[in-house]
């Protein structure tokens, strides 16, 4: 009998399987097509088929792949996702647990005790390959609100518009997202002085194969789902450049550098909705203690102008940041009173994998990293990502807001300095363990932390999904 013959039936069904579960597999599977090619080739080789039966097989391989990559795609990374196999339809399903522990020195007028500190979920995609979209809602800290709700048009990468809520761009740390921050809160400056969230439009892109990220926009410049009360308008923009982006040296290839700003007039009636004005700033510490306040009598009719400089250095499993940043309050009234303040700060932070991962830098912003071995220990290895990190902070308030009035002297400060070191435990890319201490010094007496000075112990459980 010839040997064609008898390898035909197991031929047919090799081919038939392969073609079954498609060649183009959403988990990391191996080539397929390379796979039945190499069973094709070797049958042809060893005279079991012939080259016409070679040939038409070869061609009903090709034909199903047609088939195949017309289908769907489901995949789960950080989120459950739905796509076309050419990419152009997509839409992912996720969202992030932060659960925290607040533990405060004896005598501090706070209680300790677990938060939700952030519960969210989202819905994000693509259109026609080239529009992009994320909606996102906060359920955390006992509010429901809407956080992100945007459509980024992307037909060239060097020139994408944005529409709708989202971040404005500005500080570095404000634009890294929090699930994947070196610390349970961002530091007293980024907390009390940049604009996060607000509602515009913004021009924005990477260039010279991202040496270059940029972004400039026109905001409400209030903040999220919060309507503007006059005509005026923000103008923000920040300029990203990693020069040595390409380099191969060590030394240099992770260093990044950026600016920002924001500008714009303002005509805000503080009565009644003080953080408003400040679009984020709420003058409160990690452990949420107001430590300045603005009376009620104060009214701002005059210019805002936010200014931000950063540093990123990464150095393998070292990372080093840091940025300074100044906000010029123009025409502050209170009563007869009209002068111009300044508000400004600053942090520097360290931080070290112990266990050798290295922090990606991707379009301005740092992302999160991916355990060089998981947590397992029921396979009895790999221990996940250990990262050691510590910060120094400072906000440095005008002084003479006090002295004249414009605050209480007596319950506020015009000064923080803070100190934190902690210890982020990577059991996977989706799971993370946060332990923080923080440290607080006030310039003067402050009435919510009923002294000087405030140590907070702050522990997060977080799982990204």
């Amino acid at each position: 009998m010839n040997n064609s013959f008898l390898w035909m039936p197991v031929l047919g069904v090799i081919v038939y399987c392969f073609s079954f579960l498609g060649f183009v597999t959403s988990a990391g599977a191996v080539d397929e097509k390379t796979v039945v090619e190499e069973i094709l080739q070797i049958l042809r080789e060893k005279g079991a088929i012939s080259a016409d039966k070679y040939e038409k097989l070869r061609v009903m391989v090709e034909e199903e792949k047609a088939k195949d990559a017309k289908k769907s795609q489901i995949t789960f990374k950080k989120g459950f996702t739905i796509k076309t196999a050419d990419k152009a339809f997509k839409l992912k399903i996720g969202g992030r647990l932060h659960n925290d522990l607040r533990v405060f020195q004896s005598g501090h007028p706070k209680n300790s005790e677990f938060i939700v500190r952030r519960a969210r979920i989202y819905a994000s995609g693509t259109l026609y390959k080239y529009y992009d979209f994320k909606v996102e809602s906060e359920f955390g800290m006992n509010k429901s609100a809407l956080n992100d709700g945007y459509l980024n048009v992307k037909y060239f990468p060097h020139l994408q518009f944005k529409i709708g809520q989202y971040k404005v761009p500005f500080s570095l740390e404000e634009l890294t997202s929090d699930n994947y921050i070196d610390f349970v809160e961002r530091p007293l400056p980024v907390d009390n002085l940049v604009p996060s969230r607000d509602r515009g439009i913004m021009m924005h892109g990477g260039l010279a194969e991202g040496v270059v990220h940029y972004g400039i926009g026109i905001f409400n410049g209030t903040r999220k789902n919060t309507s503007d009360s006059d005509n005026h308008k923000d103008v923000a923009a920040r300029l990203v450049l990693s020069p040595f982006n390409k380099s191969e040296n060590f030394l240099l290839k992770g260093l990044h550098l950026g600016c920002s700003v924001t500008s714009g007039k303002e005509d805000m009636d503080m009565q009644g909705d003080k953080n408003r004005w400040w679009s984020k700033g709420k003058f409160q510490t990690a452990g949420d203690t107001k430590f300045f306040e603005f009376n009620d009598a104060v009214v701002h009719d005059g210019r805002r102008d936010r200014y931000g400089v950063e540093l990123a250095w990464m150095l393998g499993p070292l990372s080093l940041k840091g940025e300074w940043m100044r906000m010029d309050l123009n025409d502050l009234e209170c009563g007869s009173q009209k002068s111009d303040f300044h508000i400004d700060g600053g942090y520097f932070s360290l931080s070290y994998f112990l266990t050798g991962e290295h922090q990606p830098f991707k379009k301005g912003v740092y992302k999160g990293i991916t355990p060089l071995h998981n947590f397992d220990p029921r396979q009895g290895k790999g221990f996940g990502a250990i990262q050691l990190v510590a910060r120094y902070e400072l906000l440095d308030i005008d002084d003479h807001l006090l002295e004249r009035g414009y605050a209480d002297a007596a319950q506020f400060t015009d000064q923080a300095e803070g100190f934190t070191l902690g210890v982020n435990w990577w059991l996977n890319e989706m799971v993370r363990i946060m332990i923080n201490y923080n440290r607080v010094e006030f310039d003067d007496y402050v009435a919510k932390a009923d002294g000087d000075n405030e140590d907070v112990g702050l522990v997060r459980f977080q799982l990204v999904y």
